[in-house]
């Protein structure tokens, strides 16, 4: 049983919830980077037997689209992971 006041407990607890929301966002950053890493070559693979066998204009439009999202991927992911760290900072500001 400790004998510390609960203030300095939760202050504690607080500050060790940023710097997991922190860590979480290194991770989460790296993770990311590896999994795309991974996946860029299946992806261009079959965005390749894609175009082969979709003449049609719909089909080149939908990879059109397809394309533009991978190549946005990275920063819909840096931004999502960002916005969770910001809340977390905010959630710190509001209740510590």
């Amino acid at each position: 049983m400790t004998t510390e006041p609960d203030s300095q407990r939760d202050g504690e607890w607080h500050r060790a919830s940023l710097a997991r929301a922190f860590f979480i966002f290194i991770v989460g950053l790296g993770a990311a980077g590896v999994l795309i890493g991974v996946l860029n070559g299946p992806f261009d693979a079959v965005m390749a037997t894609g175009d082969t066998l979709g003449q049609s204009q719909q089909a080149q439009t939908g990879q059109g689209y397809v394309n533009s999202f991978w190549d946005s991927l990275p920063i819909i992911i840096v931004v999502l992971v960002f916005l969770q760290l910001l809340s977390a900072a905010a959630a710190e500001g509001r209740f510590g």
